[in-house]
């Protein structure tokens, strides 16, 4: 009796897990057509999250975990790649460990960081510690594989060709978003069509600008047509180069009258935007006609031409040339012209990341106001700390950002608007049809993605990290020390030896007094070299932190750096919110090192990483929920700061809600200080800020003119110690010297009282 009852509770037990099982695969639709895997008691299914190349961040892959198992919980080990290749500065192995309860499962993600992973595209598995088999991986080397835009990446014409890559939701207009933010792509360089859209080109001779045939003798002429005729009160060319001497522009209707013609002045060698007004048109403008006459063809580059209207701005649809340079040149497709790849979520809503990582690759996220709703708050929350590490946001759909981004600074867009959030920018637009954003507002939308492109391509490797940001004064070999000691050796070994023993009449002594002088020598070397550098490793910590005091959120970036006379056994250790980004050179296939990472207790970067004596730099960015905070006081009319960041405030500038600002020095943690009042005013710059101090200054914020950032409401500390990033080095942190450095940008929570 009691035999079938058992027997009937694991029928029950197995049914009610397959339902649980089949409700899940239904719950997520598309996101699990990769078929499950069966290894004894476990399914191992890999979920596609985006097809597509990333060039930056941390890409995620994730994996679902079904233990069929009705008593046994199992644990499971996920290694990518299976086969690993070494080859130069790559990964060769990402690992995580995980316990699957019976009758249970698990959604497990494991991010490869910004380096290209040289192996197979299998996923090794093991179970309890056994080989149990592989799996393929879909798009599994799309990450880092092509278009680095590092310090050593192609320029062409004085223009960085940094790819970047957008998320989109499935609930947009893929071709739409696409045709918006690369209405050039697969255009020829050098041709009329070049010159039709915004601008979008930097000066010199660029492919994504028109030129005419160099052979050609003239005369020279574009023509541009625009897919809405309006009433127009000027226009405005945007060369690359100077524009030639008395260029003719001709203004055309619609019914093929001639409006409006003029000369352009000289521009003496000037190169600038030139812009022409005139009188109100008597009809709609159709055509714009730029004639150059015999001027050289090599002289000649137009990147736009804009028509001014009466009721707003348009740029050209198509345009006709009386030549092009695209066969004396070549094609140099992208060289000059950012590649915007757009990749579509496989995932519902639902079942988009709650950490802030799985976004990090990606320069810009596009979704709607439904798709906002849909997120869990722990996702959401996520999508936040992307866009306070510099992340861009567009939510199409909706007059305004969600109620918690309603607070920061608002900036008018046409149909919508924008908002800086900590580092990163978030745009909102009244009306989801994409096709129908005016280009004015494309641009300001793709400066703002190509702007976080040209910021992974200004980072510097590994050649050039340690002088922008040294963590030692000197590491280089003594090579003047050792020639000296080498020389001595020489010397001690050969003659003065050999005439010694001469002396002595003890030549067979050679036998043993050669290797005595040079275990002589070896233990000076080493006694010189443990004297000068000892066995303490060096670390320096350097960032800019963006403090809401309101909202009690952090976003920090910054850079660290290690020097370790010996090699950490341990590795090095951060957060599982933080993204280390290795200033390397990714594509010196000749040299390198791979490195092994695992994701089992937060972010272990085990072999690889750091090799005793060369330092190794990373830049870090992580966002988080902190308490620390300025508190300032009046009493009786004089304002008092409490430091509660955490670290002595060496100097420390604030502006109140009516613009004054206050200055104070060196406050201990925990200490008040009186503020004193400057005469400096702030500008009245909307676009000032903590973005405007990272383009400027970059990561390390230098503040020799920090007042030129501060918004009201708003406050610089410069902190001789980080607490908003940890020392890589983990359990050896404390015996470690240590450099840091911080600078916080804060906004008050409550208005600073005069």
């Amino acid at each position: 009796m009691k035999q079938k009852v058992k027997l009937r509770n694991e029928r029950q037990n197995r049914f009610s897990f397959q339902l649980c099982a089949l409700l899940l695969c239904l719950r997520c639709g598309p996101s699990f057509s990769n078929a499950a895997e069966r290894f004894g008691d476990i399914d191992i299914t890999p979920i596609t999250l985006a097809t597509g190349e990333t060039h930056h961040g941390y890409r995620e892959f994730r994996i679902l975990i079904e233990n069929h198992s009705l008593k046994n919980t199992h644990q499971v080990t996920l290694v990518f790649p299976e086969r690993p290749y070494s080859s130069g500065n790559s990964i060769s192995r990402l690992s995580r460990t995980v316990a699957v309860g019976p009758s249970s499962s698990a959604m497990v993600p494991l991010w490869q960081p910004p380096l290209p992973i040289n192996g197979n595209n299998q996923m090794r598995l093991l179970v309890d510690d056994d080989v149990a088999g592989a799996i393929n991986l879909p798009d599994a080397s799309r990450h880092l594989t092509s278009g680095y835009s590092g310090p050593a990446a192609y320029r062409y014409g004085g223009s960085p060709a940094a790819p970047t890559a957008i998320l989109v939701s499935r609930s947009l207009n893929f071709d739409d978003l696409n045709h918006a933010f690369n209405s050039k792509v697969g255009m020829v360089d050098y041709s009329a069509q070049m010159a039709t859209g915004p601008r979008d080109s930097s000066s010199g001779m660029v492919p994504t600008a028109w030129m005419p045939d160099p052979s050609s003798s003239g005369p020279h002429w574009i023509e541009l047509n625009y897919t809405t005729p309006q009433t127009a009160k000027g226009v405005r060319i945007w060369p690359t180069m100077p524009l030639p001497p008395s260029t003719k522009i001709i203004i055309t209707g619609i019914s093929g009258t001639n409006l409006f013609q003029t000369n352009t002045a000289p521009t003496r060698g000037r190169m600038s935007n030139h812009e022409i007004a005139f009188a109100p048109t008597s009809e709609p403008v159709k055509t714009v006609r730029l004639e150059f006459g015999p001027a050289s063809p090599g002289a000649i580059s137009i990147d736009a031409v804009e028509l001014i209207g009466t009721s707003g701005a348009a740029w050209a649809s198509s345009a006709l040339a009386s030549s092009d340079a695209s066969a004396a040149y070549g094609s140099g497709s992208g060289r000059g012209l950012p590649s915007r790849g757009l990749l579509r979520s496989e995932l519902p809503m639902s079942q988009w990341s709650e950490s802030w990582l799985s976004y990090s690759p990606y320069d810009a996220i596009a979704l709607n106001q439904a798709d906002l709703k849909a997120l869990s708050p722990a996702a959401f929350n996520a999508l936040w700390s992307y866009v306070e590490c510099g992340g861009n946001l567009f939510i199409f759909g909706t007059a305004s950002v969600p109620d918690s981004w309603r607070s920061f600074p608002k900036n008018e867009v046409e149909h919508g608007e924008s908002r800086n959030i900590g580092l990163g920018r978030c745009f909102a637009f009244e009306q989801e049809n994409i096709s129908k954003l005016t280009s004015g507002t494309v641009k300001e939308m793709t400066d703002a993605i190509d702007f976080s492109g040209r910021y992974w391509q200004s980072l510097p490797d590994e050649d050039t990290a340690n002088q922008s940001f040294p963590v030692i004064a000197n590491f280089r070999v003594p090579v003047r020390s050792t020639v000296f000691v080498m020389l001595l050796f020489v010397i001690a070994i050969g003659p003065v030896n050999l005439i010694v023993l001469s002396r002595m009449n003890r030549r067979t002594w050679l036998l043993w007094t050669i290797p005595a002088i040079s275990f002589v020598t070896c233990l000076s070397v080493f006694a010189y070299s443990f004297l000068r550098e000892g066995v303490t490793p060096d670390t320096r910590i350097s960032g800019l932190t963006i403090l809401n005091q309101s909202t009690r959120r952090a976003a920090s970036i910054g850079y660290t750096a290690f020097y370790c006379p010996l090699t950490p056994s341990q590795g090095l250790f951060f957060g599982s919110d933080t993204e280390a980004t290795p200033l390397v050179e990714r594509w010196n296939y000749r040299s390198g090192t791979d490195r092994e990472m695992d994701w089992t207790q937060g972010q272990h970067l085990g072999r690889g990483w750091v090799s005793a004596r060369v330092p190794a730099h990373f830049e870090l960015r992580k966002s988080e929920t902190r308490r620390e905070r300025l508190e300032i006081e009046n009493q009786n009319g004089q304002l008092t700061v409490v430091n509660g960041l955490g670290a002595t405030i060496q100097s420390l500038w604030l502006a109140d809600t009516q613009s004054r600002i206050y200055s104070a020095t060196n406050i201990l943690a925990g200490q008040k200080a009186i503020l004193t009042l400057t005469t400096e005013t702030l500008k009245k710059n909307e676009q000032l800020g903590a973005r405007m101090l990272l383009e400027k200054c970059g990561p390390q914020a230098d503040l020799s003119d920090a007042t030129a950032y501060l918004l009201p409401n708003t406050y610089l500390a410069e902190m001789n110690a980080n607490p908003f990033f940890e020392n890589g080095l983990g359990p050896k942190a404390k015996s470690s010297r240590t450099k840091s450095h911080a600078v916080v940008f804060g906004t008050l929570e409550l208005p600073a009282k005069p």
